[in-house]
């Protein structure tokens, strides 16, 4: 979470969500979307705590709206999930094809 003292600089957001657990919830949605909150905490508690999780997607839809929430479908009834937003698919594939042109021109200079 970023404190609010601190300033915000052209890319703030951007740099949010790439943290670890954001990028985490953000890779999954897009393999997987729509995906409950249930399932999400599932897939991911090995790897971040219940309140990092709790936290990041706090972050990406409400401070960001990166994810949104939604209703789904289950045996039991509706569950409460998330969707990403579709505006923001494009962005993240284009943030990982320039990753990825980074590390080829990293590699080359070896």
């Amino acid at each position: 979470m970023m404190p609010s003292k601190l300033k915000k600089d052209k890319i703030w957001a951007m740099r949010k969500i790439i943290t670890r657990p954001n990028y985490a919830v953000i890779e999954l949605l897009l393999q997987k979307s729509p995906i409950s909150t249930r399932e999400l905490y599932a897939i991911l508690e090995k790897k971040f705590t219940r309140k990092t999780l709790i936290i990041s997607l706090r972050d990406l839809s409400i401070e960001l709206n990166i994810i949104q929430p939604t209703h789904i479908r289950t045996e039991k009834g509706f569950s409460f999930g998330y969707n990403i937003n579709p505006k923001i698919k494009e962005i993240i594939r284009s943030v990982q094809k320039d990753s990825k042109i980074i590390e080829d021109l990293n590699s080359k200079e070896k």
